[in-house]
């Protein structure tokens, strides 16, 4: 399905984190994957408690980048860098995990199927999520909601 929409060039942004040996070189690694193959804005590393479950702070970083793959084989591209980097099955959900690469927007699309849902559901949920982001695309608009990420920000602290 997701083969047939015609992509011009979108910017997109990711959301990497890590919780395994050392976070902040799986962040490392992972701007090495992704500066081979765009380029890339990085925010800063932001580190946070778990949520949803015990265990080990993550490190957490949004990249956006501007590319003409369709959401499904970026996202393939993604998991097989997850898979190079050590990830297992086991580290799926709310667990630890060595990286966790997620493609949370993609330009205005609106998509929501067995595979991918975007804008992802949770920017508007999580500081985590959002700080880095606002970092980067402060002022960039919500697909659905129309609001800048630094409005839905500073609504989800208050």
């Amino acid at each position: 399905m997701l083969k047939n929409i015609t992509i011009l060039l979108s910017c997109l942004f990711l959301f990497s984190c890590s919780d395994l040996q050392d976070a902040a070189k799986n962040i490392d690694k992972v701007k090495i994957f992704l500066n081979n193959l765009f380029e890339c804005t990085f925010s800063g590393l932001y580190e946070t408690a778990a949520e949803g479950f015990e265990g080990n702070d993550f490190v957490n970083c949004v990249v956006g980048f501007k590319t003409d793959i369709t959401p499904a084989d970026l996202n393939d591209i993604l998991k097989n860098i997850e898979k190079n980097m050590g990830r297992t099955d086991r580290q799926k959900g709310m667990s630890n995990r060595i990286i966790d690469l997620d493609l949370i927007l993609y330009g205005d699309l609106v998509l929501n199927d067995k595979y991918l849902s975007l804008p992802s559901d949770d920017i508007e949920k999580y500081s985590f999520i959002l700080e880095p982001l606002v970092e980067i695309a402060g002022d960039i608009r919500h697909p659905v909601s129309k609001q800048s990420f630094k409005s839905l920000l500073m609504e989800l602290k208050s």
